[in-house]
């Protein structure tokens, strides 16, 4: 029963990891899982058997997680593009009176506000300067595998493992920034077709491997950048609780200018625009109340 409830929440942290504007690290924080999680990283060699059946039930949920919702989430944004946006920014929203209330378990002071504006105009300016639409950024790419694409690959996975240990860091946020949604999310998507591959043709077959090469350098940066980040996400988090937390805050809220695109298009006044607020304004509630009852 233990391990089906972490599956089960590993999936959405998956889920989450990959969503716009949401964060892995936000939803394990929902879940109560986030310090233990940094700890089972961090403490491995301090007790194999018990981190390593841990990090193994919550990992393999996350992997399911993150292969099942790439698929979906393409689909959603291919077709629906604003009312998907304007959702995942509500709940991105609605998560962030949970996060003022960690962030404020250990007192609240007005130089708080330093880190919060900081993060949020950082924020900010890459919304501002990211001037690629939805529709062009879930486009697939080709990338020819040489070693400087492999170590681009790799540094991609550095910079992606952010989201999953740093909360309210959104991977997909970061893919839009960086220009490469399409190349990673359309391999993901695509690794569920391994089902497919013995009724499949020698084409199929190769499309599969050249995915699966792309994966390679980018899981590899994802292990070596989660294991640096959760090293310093527990100092930061030991030593400099509050301010760490209003940074996140402050990234969280600029997160929401990356996912409602007024920098970077025309947003007309019709039916899916009216639409699209109502399933923010839904959104924010519903997120709201699951992160209000969910556990410290």
């Amino acid at each position: 029963m233990k391990f089906l409830k972490l599956l089960g929440q590993g999936i959405l942290i998956g889920a989450g990891s990959i969503a716009p504007g949401v964060s892995g690290g936000a939803i394990a924080i929902i879940f109560g899982l986030y310090e233990k999680l940094i700890n089972a990283i961090n403490n491995f060699f301090k007790d194999i058997k018990k981190n390593a059946l841990f990090l193994i039930n919550i990992g393999i949920g996350v992997a399911i997680g993150i292969v099942l919702f790439s698929s979906i989430q393409l689909t959603l944004l291919k077709h629906y593009p604003l009312p998907t946006m304007f959702t995942f920014a509500g709940l991105v929203i609605g998560t962030i009176p949970r996060l003022v209330k960690t962030a404020n378990k250990k007192g609240c002071n007005y130089y708080l506000l330093i880190p919060l504006f900081i993060s949020l105009g950082i924020g900010i300016f890459f919304s501002w300067v990211n001037k690629t639409s939805i529709t062009d950024n879930i486009q697939d790419q080709d990338i020819i595998l040489n070693l400087k694409n492999i170590l681009y690959l790799f540094l991609i996975g550095i910079i992606l493992s952010g989201s999953l240990v740093i909360p309210g860091i959104s991977g997909t946020v970061l893919l839009f920034l960086i220009g490469v949604y399409g190349l990673v999310m359309n391999a993901i998507a695509d690794i569920k077709n391994i089902f497919l591959l013995p009724f499949g043709s020698k084409e199929m077959f190769l499309e599969f491997l050249d995915k699966v090469y792309i994966l390679i350098p980018l899981g590899l940066g994802l292990v070596v950048g989660t294991l640096l980040f959760s090293r310093l996400m527990e100092y930061l988090i030991n030593h400099h609780y509050s301010i760490t937390y209003y940074a996140i805050i402050g990234f969280v809220i600029g997160s929401i200018l990356e996912l409602i695109p007024i920098f970077n298009q025309a947003i007309n006044f019709d039916r899916t625009l009216v639409l699209s607020i109502i399933l923010l304004l839904v959104a924010s509630l519903v997120s709201y109340y699951l992160n209000k009852f969910a556990k410290e």
